[in-house]
């Protein structure tokens, strides 16, 4: 045979030998099925703790001031006092005060006293006038001073009223159960209606503020015993408004809950956490087929690819399958949908 056709067939055959090969591996591939090994999903799932930032709120926090003018004569309080609604927080010089609701009371003690002496004259010329006595006109001016009388009393009493509510606000008193942060004035100082004496805090009514992400708000409407965690202490809550608006620039909405107990201190930061309703799956387990997050199950000796909608890459994923469902864990990377698999032997014989 001449040596050039010789070459030639070497050469042919060298160009072949590769894709025989990967031929072989390829038929061999599709005869033997991937080994792996299962787990029930039943054995895998479980209810994650989830949780999000979460700081007590007071719902009052007022700078208290006086609602008439005077010199602070008395101031009991001190920074860090607790005190009772109603309790007096500074007292003020009363004596103008005093002095004009003794007048006030004397102007009602007037007006009474005309008033009784009109009832009187009133009666007095109702018999005369039945008598012919005097005439309309002269009882007319008498139901004149009557009503005038009536009307001078009325005054007097609500100028009286007012001179005794002055009176009372003498007495600065707290408006709710607090804690005094700050005092902002002094005995002695002329004070005004509207400049603040105390910054008072309320710490009988609290609540918590959290944020929650926007895919685990249902989550926590459906959570059974949410908890606010304070320094390794444990409050039940309940969620008491959900607001209407999202923070798109965090993708989380506000949560204000309640305390079941007596809760934690006004401003203390913590986290909020509650058990998920639905069950989840470790975040390793799902796998992305074709751009979507899912897991490859065991099906009659295949490998089948079910998409979880909602799950998201390194957290765990929502999934709603029979507790019995086969789920492949090693040997899952290197498998597609309707792959011929085996099932480990080992794990076959722990069956």
């Amino acid at each position: 045979m001449p040596l050039h056709r010789t070459n030639g067939a070497v050469a042919l055959i060298r160009r072949c030998v590769p894709l025989l090969v990967a031929m072989t591996s390829v038929s061999a591939q599709q005869q033997y099925p991937v080994e792996v090994t299962t787990a029930s999903l039943g054995a895998l799932r479980y209810l994650p703790l989830i949780s999000a930032p979460a700081t007590t709120l007071s719902l009052n926090e007022s700078r208290v001031s006086p609602r008439i003018p005077g010199f602070i004569v008395q101031f009991p309080v001190r920074v860090g006092d607790q005190i009772r609604q109603g309790e007096v927080l500074a007292e003020l010089d009363c004596t103008v005060n005093l002095s004009l609701q003794r007048e006030a009371d004397a102007s009602v003690q007037a007006a009474k006293a005309k008033l009784n002496l009109a009832q009187h004259q009133i009666s007095r010329t109702k018999t005369l006038r039945e008598e012919r006595n005097v005439s309309e006109e002269t009882l007319n001016q008498r139901e004149s001073d009557l009503e005038t009388a009536r009307a001078d009393l009325n005054q007097a009493a609500a100028a009286f009223e007012k001179a005794q509510y002055d009176v009372r606000q003498c007495r600065i008193a707290a408006p709710f159960t607090g804690v005094v942060l700050e005092r902002l004035a002094a005995v002695g100082e002329w004070i005004a209606p509207g400049q603040s004496v105390v910054r008072l805090l309320d710490t009988g009514h609290l609540e918590v503020s959290a944020q929650i992400p926007l895919r685990q708000v249902d989550s926590l409407l459906q959570a059974e015993k949410p908890e606010l965690l304070v320094e390794g202490v444990r409050h039940p809550v309940k969620v008491r408004r959900l607001l209407p608006v999202a923070d798109m620039r965090g993708r989380n909405r506000e949560a204000r809950l309640e305390f079941m107990d007596n809760g934690a201190l006004p401003g203390s930061s913590g986290r909020l956490q509650w058990r998920a309703s639905a069950f989840h799956l470790p975040a390793d387990i799902p796998v992305l087929r074709g751009g979507k997050l899912g897991v490859m199950l065991e099906q009659n000796g295949k490998a089948r690819f079910h998409p979880l909608p909602d799950a998201l890459e390194g957290h765990p994923a929502a999934v709603d399958l029979p507790a019995e469902s086969r789920i492949i864990l090693l040997g899952r990377q290197k498998i597609a949908d309707g792959d011929s698999i085996q099932v480990s032997s080992r794990e076959q014989d722990k069956r």
